[in-house]
């Protein structure tokens, strides 16, 4: 089957007028974006006014060479990353980096915790159904029940195997794919970079993963909003108010396609191979951590209302907002009247 595809890749927008001038004593904000790991990477620095324009740029500079060397470890599709090399090494043992073993282990706690929920050997799927930014530009051809029932033994995230930071795939046609967690690290170690050049007010944005740092210059909160799902970019459905924290959304808005009437989107059900369709439209996470937040929005997502809510109940710290299919918002107990309407 065909089908016309659309995409929708930003989760987030900025209820702010970001005047995108040089760094100076106006304490104007500054702004600037790349592309890395599929997606759209913006910093926005606030607390300039001591920053000259070469600071800036040398910050930025910095933070896009991070994202750089973070691709290199963590993309599943450039040849000779981490997990390129883990992918493709037949189960034989890869060397990794430090940071590589340890952001798989993190991830494979949460695969432990949510009992497979969510999967990082989710990649022959993923690769089967193909739901990248390049391939929802054009007509797109639906796998068929065979080849999705041929990839399934494949996903299992017991097989993977770390012994310090050596990692290997115990199961053949077994690969590793971080998309659920990746961008959330590499948000909290941007953040860390300018926590260490001196900044105490900025924005940063991984296509919609938004992490801030600290508040603004005159001490006021970020105004963050959760985009309405399938409206037009910048719509938000509801409105959050935070100070150094970060907030991810995984939603069946994001990347998908239609075919004969149906919506298939890029959130797989790692059992079942397909699209997970549970009444939910999206979820929202507030965390300290962007690493967790990002994986909890996916694993959030494919537990599905009920027990997905109870998972962040039992979880110090985080909160979450469920949209379900009729738009109706469900917040975490510690959101309870914080939800703000745009």
């Amino acid at each position: 089957m065909k089908a016309k595809t659309f995409l929708i890749s930003i989760c987030f927008f900025f209820l702010l007028s970001l005047l995108l001038s040089g760094c100076g004593k106006d304490m104007t904000p500054v702004s600037q974006t790349d592309f890395y790991l599929d997606t759209s990477v913006t910093i926005t620095l606030y607390d300039t006014g001591s920053l000259s324009p070469s600071d800036c740029e040398t910050l930025f500079h910095n933070c896009f060479a991070l994202c750089g060397r973070y691709e290199d470890m963590f993309s599943r599709t450039k040849e000779g990353s981490d997990i390129w090399n883990i992918n493709h090494a037949g189960g034989a043992p890869v060397q990794v980096s430090e940071e590589t073993a340890g952001l798989l282990q993190t991830a494979l706690y949460y695969c432990r915790e949510t009992d497979g929920a969510v999967d990082i050997t989710i990649a022959p799927l993923s690769t089967l159904w193909n739901f990248s930014s390049d391939a929802l530009t054009g007509i797109h051809t639906l796998p068929d029940h065979r080849q999705i029932q041929e990839l399934l033994p494949c996903v299992d995230y017991q097989k993977v195997q770390i012994n310090g930071t050596t990692v290997a795939l115990k199961e053949a046609g077994a690969a590793l794919d971080l998309g659920c967690i990746a961008k959330g690290y590499i948000a909290d170690r941007l953040k860390d970079y300018l926590e260490e050049q001196g900044i105490k007010s900025a924005v940063i944005n991984l296509g919609g993963n938004v992490l801030t740092l600290g508040s603004k210059p005159d001490g006021s909160p970020f105004r963050l909003g959760i985009q309405r799902p399938f409206d037009l970019r910048g719509n938000p459905i509801a409105v959050l108010s935070v100070s150094d924290a970060s907030l991810v959304s995984s939603g069946v808005y994001e990347r998908y396609f239609e075919a004969d009437g149906v919506r298939y989107h890029h959130l797989l059900n790692p059992r079942t191979g397909m699209p997970e369709q549970n009444g939910l439209l999206g979820v929202t996470i507030l965390s300290d951590s962007s690493t967790d937040g990002d994986i909890l929005s996916t694993a959030c997502f494919l537990l599905g209302l009920d027990k997905g809510m109870a998972y962040i109940e039992s979880l110090p710290g985080i909160e979450a907002v469920f949209i379900t299919e009729d738009y109706a918002l469900h917040p975490s107990s510690g959101l309870s009247g914080l939800l703000q309407t745009p």
